[in-house]
């Protein structure tokens, strides 16, 4: 799949010189010359020179100042077929001006992106950003259901994801009411593999409106993956708990929640957490110098600093002592979990999401529509 070319990112920051700033016209007839290309149709010589010719068409704009702003909005609004364009000038849109307007222009612009041209991985950084800033983010989050066999490389953190788990980062980190209203949506689409994505997603969800839909959803039979039906089928089906999983838990109910609600769930938070509670924890561990066995014992044990992946004991006490009445607490707790696209941020989601399975069984709700 062909790299992104987002290459405004080189110059944001960056002073241009305003000597003569260039008029809409101008900048319109610019872009006409530069954009209206195919990146897949390019060899790696004209790559560079296009590239070149964008980062020369980008620098210009930011020179327009202020002017300029209006004059992408303008441009962004009018432009209807070429993808990479409208998805390169969103992303410039988007580092700005943070507007409610602009923000929803830049949503309405990338959800005609092409990702055989643009990088998905961009695609899915810049949605999820959206949904974090208040935009309905449904349109994004149906658009990688489109493409089943999609692999999304995130190079920062050497991460792997297929479309269901693309998908999952802009579902999960939606409101659940949202979430669920788009996805039961997606089970009358005319894509079989579409009404899959959607069941899967929509089992992890976990709401009343959730299990409700799936369990009279007639298409549960027709899912082929082993995948999403083992994940449907541990959501739906009740699967009696072992006691001694959660016998005497560590924490108490209010302990366990005064934990969650503590727990970093941005860039600052956690970098706080690090330089302090996480920095006196890996001091100890130092000077114990444990073996790797020794090491993840402690780590199960211990109460989370970052999160609660990993942390067994703690996991145990949540499914010991929470009630009915938290299971909320803990859907808002993994929806924000999600603060980025990251093993990380995937591992503590997953994590709270075998919570919520385990006290689902030991609770016995949502009993009406689970099979026994």
């Amino acid at each position: 799949m062909a790299a992104a070319f987002v290459l405004w990112t080189m110059m944001i920051g960056v002073g241009v010189a305003r000597a003569q700033a260039a008029s809409c016209a101008d900048l319109r007839a610019q872009k006409d010359k530069v954009y209206g290309f195919h990146l897949t149709q390019l060899n790696e010589a004209q790559i560079d020179a296009k590239s070149r010719e964008i980062d020369a068409y980008w620098k210009q704009l930011q020179g327009a100042g202020p002017e300029g702003v209006s004059c992408l909005k303008e441009l962004l609004t009018s432009e209807k077929t070429d993808h990479l364009f409208q998805f390169d000038a969103a992303s410039f849109l988007f580092q700005l001006d943070k507007s409610p307007d602009s923000l929803n222009l830049v949503k309405d612009a990338i959800v005609q992106t092409d990702f055989q041209e643009t990088d998905p991985a961009n695609y899915l950084s810049l949605a999820l950003e959206l949904g974090q800033r208040g935009v309905n983010i449904q349109s994004l989050a149906a658009r990688l259901l489109l493409f089943p066999n999609a692999i999304i490389h995130i190079s920062e953190h050497s991460l792997d994801l297929d479309s269901d788990t693309a998908a999952l980062f802009l579902y999960g980190s939606m409101d659940s009411a949202k979430a669920c209203k788009g996805l039961i949506a997606q089970l009358q689409a005319q894509e079989p593999f579409v009404r899959a994505a959607a069941a899967h997603l929509l089992a992890e969800q976990m709401t009343e409106e959730a299990f409700r839909t799936l369990s009279a959803w007639s298409g549960l039979a027709d899912i082929k993956e082993d995948y999403r039906r083992n994940d449907i089928q541990s959501v739906m089906k009740y699967q009696a708990p072992d006691p001694a999983e959660f016998a005497n838990p560590k924490w108490t109910r209010e302990q366990v929640l005064q934990v969650i609600a503590g727990l970093p769930h941005t860039r600052k938070e956690f970098d706080d957490v690090m330089s302090t509670r996480g920095a006196e924890f890996d001091r100890q561990m130092r000077e114990k110098k444990p073996s790797q066995e020794e090491l993840a014992k402690a780590v199960a044990e211990s109460e989370p600093i970052y999160g609660i992946a990993d942390r067994t004991a703690f996991q145990n006490a949540a499914v010991a002592t929470l009630k009915a009445e938290d299971f909320d607490t803990l859907r808002e707790a993994r929806r924000r979990a999600l603060y980025n696209i990251s093993d990380e941020s995937l591992s503590e989601y997953l994590a709270y999401t075998q919570v919520m399975i385990r006290l689902l069984n030991r609770l016995e709700l949502y009993k009406d529509y689970r099979a026994h």
